[in-house]
């Protein structure tokens, strides 16, 4: 409008709704207020010519500029206050849905694996961006609708660290209250990847390195290249001196095999596993559909309760004080009843599923380990592993989520209830190509 006002000097004046939606931006008010021959004219407010006129226009964009910037502290207020809480303020980033009655983010069933597996393919082969780009396309990640993402896009999420648990705002960082998709030593060495000007890696990737910490000083276990081609483990020694040992990759890939073989179960347990699964699920299926039923009863009671009570407001039996009260705490009960609906039907995910996925993935976990390279080992080891503790010739794992709770099942020879494993399995993430393997 200001352009237009400029160029055409046979329009006298600018007319608006009401002042306060022109004035918010003072700069562009101040503009039109100091061009000659144009008058500003509001359709729903009276403003009189001349000096007082145009003081009183001057007013309202004052107070129109205070109630917008009041408005904009308020909402950046709101939102700070919500990440300060581990919440996330806005639409969910690709990998997560919103949950909204939980108010958080929950990982994307289809999208979480693909992304968990891009930071893990940029952080241990030998890819640059503009590469990956076009292996995440190929791996089929996409946006919310359905998009590509471009290379800036796929560089912005590999720097959010949204997927390591945290949620920057402003510049900080703080807590979140939703599920990690990846860990923050992951996080961190895609972080030191592209901090370099070189997106390559060296001449020699160590796929075991950030796999383990040393158990004799607490420091992490990394990697050197000695005359060019031989790969060597060792303590960082960053707390001084320390008698841990140097050891080959080879080492290091046959240390692991143990840990590979621990969770390893057998097709009879996987099964007798899988059909107390199933079993539990037809049960809870059965209750569910019980509850179902009772609470649709329930809901069309509440609705003949307010037809009638309707009713008897228009033909003057009850007061509209009454009527109000009365709708007012069936509302209320038709909203809990709803609400537990709605737990009902998200009880019913893939939990089953997800944990035949998981089984099968077990039993054939050894198998697969002695096939593949160690880059290949070294992502199958993070999906079960947090960390692990190197001290001389022994390595004790730390395993993951529901790992651990298999580990321990294996090396006692008992089992915990069906319900323990559907809980964790719930919502896990295993990169695409290992189930698929």
């Amino acid at each position: 409008m200001l352009a237009l006002l400029r160029k055409r000097k046979d329009i006298g004046g600018g007319l608006v709704y009401k002042l306060d939606r022109l004035s918010r931006n003072l700069s562009d008010y101040s503009s039109l207020e100091e061009m000659e021959g144009v008058a500003l004219l509001s359709a729903t407010e009276s403003i009189p010519d001349g000096a007082s006129g145009r003081f009183i226009a001057t007013i309202h964009a004052a107070v129109s500029r205070l109630y917008s910037d009041q408005l904009g502290e308020r909402v950046k207020h709101a939102a700070l206050m919500k990440v300060q809480q581990g919440g996330w303020p806005g639409p969910a980033p690709t990998g997560y849905l919103n949950d909204t009655e939980l108010k958080t983010l929950v990982p994307d069933p289809e999208m979480a694996p693909i992304v968990v597996l891009v930071f893990e393919i940029y952080a241990y082969e030998d890819i640059s961006l503009s590469q990956l780009v076009v292996r995440a396309r190929s791996l089929g990640l996409r946006t919310k609708n359905g998009g590509v993402l471009s290379k800036g896009a796929l560089h912005h999420l590999l720097t959010n660290p949204i997927y390591c648990g945290m949620v920057r705002y402003d510049g900080n960082l703080y807590p979140g209250n939703h599920r990690a998709l990846i860990s923050r030593d992951l996080f961190d060495r895609v972080q030191e990847r592209l901090s370099k000007k070189s997106s390559s890696l060296t001449k020699r990737a160590f796929p075991y390195r950030g796999l383990m910490t040393c158990g004799y000083c607490g420091c992490r276990i990394t990697a050197s290249l000695i005359k060019g081609k031989y790969v060597y483990y060792h303590c960082t020694r960053g707390r001084g001196a320390c008698s841990q040992a140097f050891f080959r990759e080879e080492s290091i890939g046959e240390l692991f095999q143990p840990v590979v073989e621990r969770i390893h179960m057998p097709p009879s347990l996987i099964e007798k596993l899988l059909s107390d699964i199933r079993d539990l699920g037809n049960r809870r299926q059965a209750n569910a559909a019980a509850r179902m039923r009772s609470i649709e009863g329930k809901l069309v009671e509440l609705e003949e309760m307010r037809s009638r009570g309707y009713e008897d407001k228009l033909k003057g039996r009850i007061s509209e004080r009454r009527w109000i009260e009365m709708d007012r705490r069936w509302s209320e009960q038709e909203d809990c009843l709803r609400n537990e609906v709605a737990h009902i039907e998200e009880g019913q995910g893939p939990a089953e599923d997800e944990a035949e996925a998981v089984f099968k993935l077990l039993q054939r976990a050894p198998r697969l380990y002695q096939s593949q390279s160690p880059v290949e080992r070294a992502r199958f080891l993070r999906t079960l592993l947090s960390n692990s503790l190197l001290e001389g010739g022994r390595l004790e794992p730390i395993y993951n989520e529901p790992f651990d709770m298999v580990a321990e099942g294996v090396d006692r020879s008992s089992w915990l209830p069906v319900e323990d494993y559907l809980q964790t399995f719930h919502g896990l993430v295993i990169p695409a190509d290992l189930i698929a393997t």
